[in-house]
C-alpha cells in the first residue's frame, strides 16, 4: 500500500511514512515545546532543562484547548512529580508532524470527562525528535505516532517506572479513559484474565520481546469475555506483532478471523491497515490471490460502512484515514471509479475541517491529508494557497513550509519546491531532517543535478548516523547508504 498511516515496526525501526507523509503539529502546541531553534539548545543546556526542579508537578501546564496539564520533554520531572503525589504518569510520544497527534490533542484530549483525571494522573507530552527524548525513548519505545502509556509503581517490584498500560494509534475519548483505567487498576494490582495477559505483552513489547507479546496476546484474546473494552487494542498490536516478524500468513489469519471484531473506532482502520499491508507483501504468492482479493473486498465493506455510520467516534482525521484506506483497496481491486468517489469524499471533508477550524494550528491538522488526496485527484495546484496560509499563520514551524515544497514538487514547480524545502531545513530538527533532506535530494534529482542530490543523501546518512539510539533508525541509516551508493555505482 502506498499510503501508510505512519507505523513503524513494532519496535519502531523503521518509520513507515513514505517521505514527508503524515502531519503537522505546532512545536509550540504545549507550554514548554520547541520554539524555533530550541533543537540547537548545547548539551549543557539540555541538562538543564532537564533537570528535576525542587517541585518538579510545577513544570505542568495546560493549553486553553487541553483539559489536562501536561509537562513537556521532561520524562525524569514527570516521573518525580507522580512519585510526589503517588499516582501513574500517562505519556504521550508525539511528532510535530503527525496528524493523529495533533488530532489526540485538538478532540480527544479538549473533552471535558477528563478533568477528573487531571488529580489521577500526571501528563507527559514527549516530541519524538527531540534529541532531549532520546533515553526515554529507547525505554519506551513507540509502534506508532502516538503511542502512549500509563507508567507507574509496579507493587510486585517496587519499580515506579513500570509499563502499566500502552496504547497505539488514534482513540476515541471512551477508548482513552478505558486505557486510563487499565493503568490504574494494573498500578492496583487488579488485572486479571484477559487484563493480565494485555498487560504482559505490553510489557514484552516494550522491551522488545516479540514472541511473549504474541503468546501473551493470543492468551488475552482466548480468555476475554464478548464484552472485553479492549478487544480491538488487542487485536491491533497482535496483527501489528504478527507484521513485525514477517508472519505474514499469521497476520492474514488474524485479519480473516478478526476483521469484524474490531468496533467502530479508528482501531478498526488501523488493523486493516496492517491487514492490507500483510496482503500487499504477500501478492507474488500466485496460490495466496484468491484469500487476498477476498480479504480486500471484505475490508472494503467493513470501511465503507464505517464511514457511513455517522454515530461511529471517529474525529474528521480519523474518517479521512478510513477513506484514504478505502480507496487504496478499491484501487487493488480494480474499481478506479469507486477509489475516486473516495477521494472525492475525503476531499471534501478535510476542507470543511480546515474552513470550519477554530485556530490556524487546528487548520493545520490537515495539511497533508489535503496534500495527498488532492495530489490523487491530480489537482496539487489547488492546495498550494491554503498551505501559504498555513505557512503565514504559523511562521516558526518546519511542517507547512515542507508540506508546500512537497506538493509543489508534485506539481513540477520545483524552483518553487526548492524554495520552501530550504526553508523547512532551516527549521527542523531531529529525524525527521532526514526526510526533508530526502526531499530536496528528489528535488535535485529532477532539477539534473547530481552532485546537489549526492549532497544531500550524504547530508541524510550524515544525520542518521549522528541520531541516539532511541531515535536511532537502522533500516532507515541502511536505504539512505543505498541511496548514495546508488548515486557512486552511476558515477553520480
Amino acid at each position: 500500500m502506498k499510503r501508510l498511516v505512519a507505523f513503524a515496526t513494532l519496535f519502531a525501526a523503521c518509520d513507515r511514512t513514505p517521505q514527508i507523509q503524515t502531519d503537522h503539529a505546532e512545536l509550540a502546541a504545549r507550554p514548554g515545546g520547541a520554539t524555533t531553534g530550541e533543537h540547537a539548545r548545547s548539551p549543557a543546556e539540555r541538562a538543564a532543562h532537564g533537570a528535576v526542579a525542587a517541585d518538579p508537578c510545577a513544570k505542568a501546564h495546560a493549553e486553553g484547548r487541553e483539559v489536562m496539564p501536561w509537562i513537556s520533554d521532561d520524562l525524569a520531572s514527570a516521573l518525580a512529580c507522580a512519585k510526589l503525589r503517588k499516582v501513574p504518569v500517562v505519556l504521550d510520544l508525539w511528532a510535530p508532524w503527525c496528524h493523529t497527534c495533533l488530532s489526540m490533542q485538538s478532540t480527544v484530549f479538549t473533552d471535558p470527562s477528563f478533568k477528573p483525571d487531571v488529580d489521577r494522573f500526571v501528563f507527559a507530552a514527549l516530541d519524538t525528535d527531540k534529541d532531549v527524548n532520546a533515553e526515554a525513548l529507547a525505554r519506551y519505545p513507540k509502534s506508532a505516532w502516538p503511542t502512549f502509556y500509563v507508567i507507574g509503581e509496579d507493587r510486585s517490584t517496587g519499580r515506579h517506572d513500570a509499563v502499566l498500560a500502552r496504547f497505539v494509534a488514534a482513540a476515541s475519548v471512551a477508548q482513552f479513559h478505558e486505557f486510563l483505567e487499565a493503568g490504574v487498576r494494573a498500578q492496583q494490582g487488579g488485572a486479571a484474565g484477559a487484563d493480565a495477559h494485555l498487560l504482559g505483552a505490553e510489557r514484552a513489547i516494550a522491551v522488545k520481546d516479540l514472541v511473549t507479546a504474541e503468546q501473551e496476546l493470543a492468551a488475552a484474546l482466548a480468555q476475554a469475555p464478548a464484552s472485553w473494552p479492549r478487544r480491538p487494542d488487542a487485536l491491533h498490536s497482535l496483527i501489528l506483532t504478527k507484521r513485525a516478524h514477517k508472519d505474514l500468513a499469521g497476520c492474514l489469519d488474524v485479519a480473516d478471523r478478526s476483521l469484524d471484531d474490531t468496533g467502530r473506532a479508528a482501531a478498526a482502520t488501523d488493523f486493516i491497515v496492517s491487514a492490507m499491508i500483510c496482503a500487499d507483501e504477500l501478492k507474488a504468492d500466485a496460490s495466496a490471490a484468491g484469500r487476498i482479493k477476498q480479504l480486500r473486498e471484505r475490508a472494503a465493506a467493513r470501511l465503507a460502512k464505517l464511514v457511513a455510520d455517522a454515530g461511529a467516534p471517529l474525529s474528521v482525521d480519523d474518517r479521512s484515514d478510513a477513506l484514504a484506506t478505502l480507496r487504496e483497496i478499491y484501487e487493488a481491486l480494480g474499481k478506479p471509479a469507486d477509489a475516486h468517489a473516495a477521494a472525492e469524499h475525503q476531499r471534501a471533508l478535510l476542507d470543511e475541517a480546515a474552513a470550519k477550524a477554530p485556530t490556524p494550528l487546528a487548520a493545520s491538522t490537515y495539511n497533508w491529508q489535503r496534500c495527498e488526496v488532492y495530489t490523487y485527484l491530480g489537482k496539487p495546484l489547488e492546495i498550494v494557497p491554503a498551505l501559504e496560509k498555513s505557512v503565514k499563520n504559523l511562521p516558526g514551524e518546519y511542517d507547512p513550509p515542507a508540506r508546500l515544497g512537497w506538493i509543489l514538487l508534485q506539481a513540477g514547480k520545483l524552483p518553487e519546491a526548492a524554495k520552501w524545502t530550504d526553508q523547512a531545513l532551516g527549521m527542523v530538527y531531529g529525524p525527521r531532517k532526514a526526510r526533508i533532506l530526502d526531499q530536496r535530494a528528489e528535488i535535485a534529482a529532477k532539477q539534473h543535478d547530481k552532485a546537489g542530490e549526492r549532497r544531500y543523501r550524504q547530508a541524510a546518512v550524515t544525520l542518521l548516523e549522528s541520531l541516539p539510539p532511541g531515535q536511532a533508525s537502522a533500516e532507515t541509516l541502511a536505504k539512505a547508504k543505498q541511496a548514495v551508493a546508488a548515486l557512486d555505482a552511476t558515477g553520480n
